[in-house]
């Protein structure tokens, strides 16, 4: 089954949600007169879309890519909006006289292309230091962010995190950006679009879905492809993988709020890493507006073996390792249905990479039953070949 759960969530989860006929949580948006919904975030700024609107982030030229943030005309190094006064560490610290922060208005460099660049919002500073975007950097969230309750997760821990919307803001699950055009997520949440991608949507630096309190605005992106791999069994979930082309690139470094996920290169096993998602709080409970999270520890193939053969699969289960990873186990602490696609991220040197992808389980929470996720590091080739391909 599709699969989050934090069992300290049960005595306080609301009931008093947003559902559409087949129990789905809906992600409200406001409506542009032309029906074209996917070009405004809740907060009313224009989003980025196919079309050659005015992006108050930042002006992306119509056809133009970034893999990365663009650096600075004749520079080496990356700027991106960060909390005020978080400018630190291997960063330019924050000082009183503006150094790293105003816009110097005289440049002598050698002829460079002019790349555009845009203020940051209200309670960010723009924060440059040397060498390339760095994947899996979790940063402070701003001034004013909201308190999380019990089991939820702080606003922006999880700026990679994706939501997956179809016609009508119906959730449909999560997914984790990988680059500023690629979106991870599991085959079995999209793989009824694939005919048509541009019906399903994703939505960054979502926190909230019911309402507006989040201080930056989410995002919103139109899908334009979706490469499922090859040999997805939609029966077992093996080869349970999918990437989402987006129609335009994501501006990354221009919110904390929004940043991309590393690849795994290696295992995690025996690592606690954590997972984060909108899924039910109990296999028969309700979808959650706030986000929440739950740190599990990855099982190696051969306890993901006996613990799931000693549930209803039986003996004669083979656990696939290639396909899959298993994480948890302790009681009161999964994901759950409504989670699929939903990143299990493990952190190495202030980067997080993504281990997995939730994908299905036995219930949702039983003790000595883990999760089970889609073991991302087998699938490296074919999510570069995807991101590769035109």
């Amino acid at each position: 089954m599709p699969r989050f759960l934090n069992a300290i969530l049960l005595l306080g989860a609301s009931n008093n949600l947003f559902f559409s006929i087949y129990a789905q949580m809906i992600f409200p948006e406001p409506i542009i007169p032309n029906g074209n919904y996917s070009q405004l975030s809740r907060a009313g700024f224009p989003l980025f879309t196919p079309y050659p609107l005015f992006n108050p982030f930042q002006a992306i030229i119509p056809g133009q890519v970034f893999a990365t943030p663009p650096a600075y005309a004749g520079t080496v190094q990356t700027c991106i909006c960060v909390p005020i006064g978080t400018c630190t560490g291997t960063t330019v610290a924050p000082s009183n006289d503006g150094s790293g922060i105003i816009d110097i208005r005289i440049v002598n460099n050698p002829p460079s292309p002019t790349v555009p660049t845009a203020p940051c919002f209200t309670g960010l500073q723009r924060c440059c230091f040397p060498g390339p975007y760095k994947c899996g950097v979790r940063y402070p969230p701003v001034a004013g962010s909201p308190a999380a309750g019990p089991g939820q997760a702080p606003y922006g821990k999880y700026p990679w995190q994706a939501v997956l919307l179809g016609p009508g803001d119906v959730y449909q699950g999560s997914g984790v950006l990988v680059d500023a055009l690629n979106v991870l997520t599991t085959a079995h949440k999209v793989a009824n679009y694939s005919a048509v991608p541009a019906q399903l949507r994703v939505r960054m630096g979502e926190w909230n879905a019911a309402g507006d309190t989040e201080p930056l605005p989410a995002q919103e992106f139109v899908v334009s492809k979706i490469f499922i791999h090859p040999n997805f069994n939609p029966i077992n979930l093996k080869n349970d993988v999918a990437v989402l082309r987006l129609t335009v690139a994501v501006p990354l470094g221009q919110l904390p709020t929004i940043t991309t996920a590393c690849l795994p290169v290696s295992a995690f096993v025996g690592q606690r890493c954590w997972v984060s998602g909108w899924g039910k709080n109990d296999f028969s409970g309700v979808y959650q507006t706030i986000q929440k999270e739950v740190d599990v520890p990855i099982l190696d193939a051969a306890k993901c073996q006996s613990a799931l053969a000693a549930t209803r699969l039986g003996s004669a289960y083979v656990f696939d390792a290639t396909s899959f990873i298993c994480a948890g186990g302790e009681p009161g602490k999964d994901a759950c249905t409504g989670d699929g696609g939903s990143p299990m991220v493990c952190e190495v040197n202030g980067q997080h990479f993504v281990a997995g992808l939730a994908a299905w389980g036995i219930g949702c929470a039983g003790s000595n039953v883990p999760g089970v996720y889609v073991n991302v590091l087998s699938f490296n080739a074919f999510i570069q070949t995807s991101i590769s391909s035109s």
